[in-house]
C-alpha cells in the first residue's frame, strides 16, 4: 500500500499542472516525482522550468488550507455546512485525532519538490548552457522561499514539526525524522531566507506583473524575514527588514479610490509583494476558495463573517467594511461599490500572501514593542488614512498593542492572517496574554456546561496547536504527538 508522508524517501506523486504565469498558455507535464530523480529528466532548462512550476503549483495547492488555518480558530469567520463540518469541530475546540482535515501533506509536498529541484539544478547547468549559474541561484532562492514559507505555516499551526531539507532521491538512509522544536524550525526558516535574499532576482520581471508578483524575489524574501522575526520576538531585526523594503522606494499603498484593485484585477505594482496566481482562462486555475467558501450567484455561503466582531472592529466610514458586502466581497465582487459579482469565468482572485500594508503594520508592531510609540503610531496612521479614517495618537503601549491587533484585523479581513496575529499576540513573553485566546474561545460557548468543558481545554497553550496527523504518527514510530492530545 502506498503511503504519502513527510519522510518516505521514495514518494510517488503524479502532477500535471498549468504554468503559474498567466501570460503563458502552454501546459507542461512534469514527470512523476520518482522520474524527477532520474538523470534523463535533468538535461535542459525546460526541465528546471517545469520543476519550478511544479513546486509553485504544489505550494498553490496549499493556499486554501493556508487561508482556512489563518482564520478558523479566530473570531472573524464562521464555518458551517456539510463541507465544513470537520473544520467547524476544530473551530469549536472539539479536535479529534481522526479529523481528516488535520493534514500537513500539501506543505510537505511543496517542500519536497523544492528540495528536489535544488538537489538536481546543478545537473542542468552542466548539460544546458542556457541555464546559467545565475539562473540556478535565482531558482534556488525561489525554492528556499517556498520551503521557508511552508515551514512558517507549519510551525504556526503545529508548533513542532519535522525538518526535511534533503531531496527524497533515494531509499537509502533514515526513512523517518522526529519533530524539531519551534526554535529549531524558526532557525531553519531564517537560515533559508538569509541565504535566499542574496541570490534572488530583484526587478528582472518588472514588466511582467504575473511573474514579478507571482514569483519570489528579494522583496518578498525580506518581507517574510520581517514577519518571521516579529513572530520570534526579534523586533529590531523585524524593523530592519521592513526598512529594507520601505527604503527601496518601490512600494506604496494604493490610493483610497484604487484600493480594491488589490483584489480585482490583482498584482498591484505599487502594493503587492507576493501573491499566488490564478487564471480562469486556464483549465484548473480557478481559486479553490470559490468551490466552497464563496457562493455562486444562486448559491448559499458556508462561510460567513462574524457580525459581532465586525461591529466591534469597524467604523461605518471604513472603506474596508465594504458596506453590507463584508470582507468576502474582496473575492466575489468586481468593485467596492457595484453589486455585480464575478462571473464563473472570473473566479480567479489571486491569494495575497504579502503586500506593503503588511510591512507597515509589522514595523508598527515591532516599534511599539521597543517602546517607540510615536513612530509606531505613524505607521498605523498610514493604513487608517488609506481606509478613509483619521488616527488619534495612542500613548499607552498596551493600548497601542491592542489597537495594532485590531487594525490588522481590519486591514487583512479574511486574508488568512487573523488567527496567526492573535496567537502571536497571546504567546508574546511566554504566553503573557493567553487570556485573550481563552476569552475568545469561551465566547463561542452556547451554555455554561459547554463553557466549563472548553475552559479545561484551552488553558493549556499546546491546545492552540493542532495534533500531529494520525497517519503520520502511525507510520513513524519516532514521531511524538503533541502532548495535549496524547492523554
Amino acid at each position: 500500500m502506498r503511503k504519502y508522508n513527510t519522510y518516505l524517501k521514495s514518494t510517488i506523486v503524479y502532477i500535471i499542472f498549468a504554468v503559474i504565469m498567466t501570460s503563458c498558455t502552454d501546459w507542461l507535464s512534469i514527470a512523476p516525482e520518482n522520474d524527477l530523480i532520474k538523470e534523463k529528466f535533468w538535461q535542459k532548462k525546460s526541465d528546471a522550468d517545469g520543476a519550478l512550476a511544479a513546486t509553485y503549483n504544489a505550494f498553490r495547492g496549499a493556499s486554501l488550507e493556508s487561508l482556512i488555518w489563518g482564520e478558523l480558530r479566530a473570531d472573524f469567520v464562521t464555518f458551517s455546512g456539510t463541507d465544513f463540518s470537520e473544520y467547524s469541530s476544530i473551530q469549536n475546540s472539539d479536535i479529534s485525532l481522526s479529523n481528516s482535515k488535520i493534514s500537513w501533506e500539501s506543505y510537505y509536498k511543496a517542500i519536497n519538490l523544492a528540495n528536489t529541484l535544488m538537489f538536481f539544478a546543478d545537473n542542468v547547468v552542466e548539460q544546458d548552457k542556457s541555464f546559467t549559474p545565475r539562473m540556478k541561484l535565482a531558482y534556488d532562492a525561489e525554492c528556499l522561499y517556498i520551503r521557508a514559507l511552508c515551514y512558517f505555516y507549519l510551525v504556526r499551526i503545529w508548533k513542532e514539526v519535522p525538518i526535511v531539507i534533503e531531496a527524497s532521491v533515494s531509499d537509502k538512509g533514515d526513512l523517518f525524522k522526529p519533530k524539531s522544536t519551534e526554535k529549531e524550525v524558526i532557525a531553519q526558516i531564517i537560515k533559508d531566507l538569509l541565504a535566499a535574499k542574496d541570490i534572488a532576482y530583484t526587478d528582472e520581471f518588472i514588466k511582467q506583473p504575473e511573474y514579478y508578483k507571482g514569483r519570489a524575489n528579494k522583496y518578498s524574501i525580506m518581507t517574510l524575514l520581517a514577519d518571521v522575526y516579529l513572530w520570534n520576538e526579534e523586533y529590531q531585526n523585524a524593523i530592519n527588514y521592513c526598512d529594507s523594503v520601505i527604503n527601496t522606494g518601490k512600494f506604496s499603498l494604493l490610493y483610497y479610490s484604487e484600493w480594491f484593485q488589490l483584489y480585482n484585477p490583482g498584482n498591484s505594482m505599487s502594493e503587492s509583494i507576493f501573491e499566488i496566481q490564478y487564471d480562469a482562462t486556464l483549465e484548473g486555475q480557478s481559486n479553490p476558495i470559490y468551490n466552497q467558501m464563496i457562493p455562486t450567484p444562486n448559491g448559499s455561503a458556508q462561510v460567513r463573517i462574524n457580525k459581532n466582531t465586525t461591529d466591534k472592529l469597524f467604523q461605518k466610514a471604513d472603506q474596508r467594511l465594504l458596506g453590507s458586502y463584508t470582507a468576502l466581497w474582496k473575492y466575489s465582487g468586481l468593485s467596492p461599490s457595484s453589486k455585480q459579482k464575478r462571473e464563473t469565468t472570473q473566479r480567479d482572485a489571486n491569494f495575497i500572501y504579502y503586500r506593503y500594508a503588511d510591512v507597515l503594520l509589522i514595523k508598527a508592531e515591532a516599534l511599539n514593542e521597543l517602546n517607540q510609540l510615536s513612530d509606531a503610531n505613524n505607521y498605523v496612521r498610514q493604513t487608517l488614512e488609506r481606509a478613509g479614517l483619521s488616527h488619534s495618537e495612542i500613548i499607552n503601549k498596551e493600548e497601542l498593542r491592542d489597537y495594532i491587533l485590531d487594525e490588522k484585523a481590519r486591514e487583512f479581513a479574511f486574508e488568512g492572517k487573523r488567527w496567526f496575529d492573535i496567537l502571536r499576540y497571546a504567546k508574546r513573553n511566554s504566553f503573557e496574554q493567553k487570556q485573550y485566546i481563552i476569552n475568545m474561545i469561551l465566547a463561542r460557548a452556547i451554555n455554561i456546561k459547554q463553557a466549563t468543558i472548553l475552559k479545561t481545554r484551552v488553558t493549556d497553550t499546546m491546545s492552540y496547536y493542532l495534533p500531529i496527523p494520525r497517519k503520520d504518527i502511525e507510520s513513524n514510530n519516532i514521531l511524538e504527538q503533541n502532548p495535549f492530545y496524547d492523554r
